[in-house]
Formats: C-alpha cells, sequence, structure tokens
C-alpha cells in the first residue's frame, strides 16, 4: 500500500515546508535571543555586584590606610620622643667618671671609718 498525494496536495506540502522552516527559523532566533538576553542579565547582576564589592573594598582600604597614617603618625611622635629620652640618658663616659667618683667617695668614707676605729 503505497499513499499517493495529488498533485494539489504536493503545493500545500511545500507550503507547509517553508513555513514550519520559518516558524522554526523563528523560534530558534527568539530562543536564542532570549538566552543571550538571560545571560547578559545574569552578566551585568555579576558586574553591578563586582563593583559593590570593589566599592566596599576601596572603603574598607581607605579607612584601613587612613588607621595606618594615623599610628604611623603616633609612632614617628614616639619615635622623636624616645630619641630625645636617650639623649638624656648618660653615655659611658659619664657612667665611668660616676663609677670613679663613687669608688673615690667609699675609699674617703673607707678612709674615715678607718681613722675613727683606729682612734
Amino acid at each position: 500500500m503505497s499513499i499517493s498525494s495529488p498533485a494539489g496536495v504536493a503545493a500545500w506540502g511545500l507550503l507547509e515546508w517553508a513555513a514550519t522552516a520559518v516558524a522554526t527559523l523563528l523560534a530558534s532566533a527568539g530562543a536564542f535571543v532570549w538566552r543571550l538576553t538571560l545571560r547578559l542579565q545574569a552578566v551585568d547582576s555579576t558586574l553591578v555586584r563586582q563593583r559593590q564589592d570593589l566599592d566596599l573594598a576601596r572603603l574598607a582600604s581607605d579607612a584601613a590606610t587612613a588607621h595606618l597614617a594615623e599610628r604611623f603618625d603616633l609612632l614617628l611622635d614616639e619615635h622623636h620622643r624616645l630619641r630625645e629620652s636617650v639623649v638624656a640618658l648618660p653615655t659611658r663616659a659619664d657612667l665611668h667618671s660616676l663609677d670613679e667618683h663613687i669608688a673615690e667617695r667609699l675609699d674617703a668614707l673607707a678612709a674615715r671609718l678607718d681613722r675613727m676605729l683606729d682612734v
């Protein structure tokens, strides 16, 4: 059994085939544009989120930089005060002369004690 189609139906078959091809092409193009739009929206939302994260990181970095600058200024002031304090400390020569002076005084005191004990 074979199915034979009349000659007039063959023209409709070609027209149906062309309409199906055009509809499929339009549906495919629509689906492509739809998926592309969804992907672009996803990329856009990712970019917005990353920009917000970058702005937050930049604000945190600026705050950390300001805090670091403040701490550096305090450290620099403390450094200068420490240098002034170190300058006020006696040197080795001063300590040596003080040691000699104390030794002389102890010798003088020992001599006085010896004289007192001899008397």
